[in-house]
């Protein structure tokens, strides 16, 4: 499987940022539909853009409340607040986290009766701070983007600056792999066939993207194993059959390899195997290797090496250091997501 750290990564990310809920999209919008989109697959809201009125609150959220025909009523910039409510100025807080702007408005309207005549309370959501989506792997320019405007995949892999090349001597050769990239929305993942799309522009797969969307466009290089600790490049490389743990330390590109001389602990070079599903951790004495005293080890596919500190007292904490390092540095922006919600939970701390 590839890239297998990577996918089991994002799959428990993929819950993290709430999506817009598409199922009410009015039959007005689905008129609009080409005859290429009615073919498709996908259901025909897919092809229709999420709109603001339709997304649900969450908190940091902001919006601006007035009621209509009142003046001095208008409020800019009212944040939902950490407790999830909205504090309006004549009323007590009332609850917004995971509400569309319409039913917190009415619920307004009902509350303000005492004070106005058949009030209209509008409510005009003008900050989402949820409003992004994600994309990486072989992408130019991967990372989490604003959805400030209608974005399809293709417009998606567009602010991303394109489908990434590698180079080859002195030629650019693809290293992407349509067949096994995907699109992960509220943790399912979505059929897109990102081959018929890119190469053949079916634009039946060419579907919008929504709010907290993960694009991943796969590598062709294969399986991955990764490097990280006191080394002198933090770094992935293809996997190839027999690869060693020295090879990999020392590098197969000149200047990439080898390990900080005055800080790393290579008698306890940690491979964390399997890490994100039944997670193996084996020992490794390096300095041993070296010498000749010990055999060297073989690698799997999607394995972690990482060369400790000298500071390091227990593999217990040193393990954890060791997903703090991989996810910062090879999953980017979901990090502190994972940290939080996957390897320190319920308020513990490393």
């Amino acid at each position: 499987m590839r890239n297998k750290i990577f996918l089991a990564t994002i799959l428990l990310l993929a819950g993290v940022v709430q999506s817009q809920d598409v199922s009410s999209v009015s039959s007005n919008s689905t008129d609009q539909l080409t005859a290429t989109q009615r073919r498709s697959k996908f259901p025909p809201e897919y092809f229709v853009p999420h709109t603001i009125e339709d997304r649900r609150l969450q908190v940091g959220d902001e919006v601006e409340i007035s009621v209509f025909g009142q003046r001095d009523t208008i409020a800019e910039n009212v944040p939902v607040a950490p407790d999830g409510k909205l504090y309006y100025r004549f009323l007590p807080g009332i609850q917004a986290e995971g509400r569309p702007a319409k039913e917190i408005a009415l619920e307004m309207e009902s509350k303000l009766g005492k004070l106005f005549n058949n009030p209209e309370v509008s409510i005009i959501p003008t900050k989402f701070i949820s409003n992004r989506f994600s994309i990486f792997g072989k992408v130019e320019n991967g990372g989490i983007y604003p959805l400030d405007t209608p974005t399809t995949i293709r417009q998606a892999i567009a602010k991303a600056q394109g489908i990434a090349l590698g180079k080859y001597h002195d030629s650019w050769i693809p290293i992407h792999n349509y067949k096994d990239s995907w699109l992960i929305r509220d943790g399912e993942k979505i059929p897109v066939n990102f081959e018929s799309l890119m190469t053949k522009d079916d634009f039946s797969e060419d579907i919008y993207v929504r709010p907290g969307d993960i694009i991943y466009i796969a590598s062709a290089l294969g399986r991955e194993v990764y490097l990280m600790g006191e080394v002198n490049q933090q770094q992935s490389q293809p996997f190839t059959s027999g690869l060693t743990l020295t090879q990999l330390i020392s590098g197969l590109d000149a200047g990439a390899g080898g390990y900080k001389q005055d800080t790393a602990d290579i008698k306890r070079v940690v491979i964390l195997r399997d890490a994100m599903n039944n997670p193996k951790v084996f020992k490794v004495n390096l300095e041993a290797i070296l010498k000749g005293k010990e055999h060297n080890v073989f690698l799997e596919a999607g394995d972690i090496v990482f060369v400790p500190e000298k500071s390091f007292l227990f593999t217990r904490n040193l393990v954890k250091a060791m997903m703090r390092t991989f996810v910062t540095t090879f999953a980017g922006e979901f990090a502190s997501d994972i940290n939080k919600k996957y390897l320190f939970p319920s308020g513990t701390t490393p």
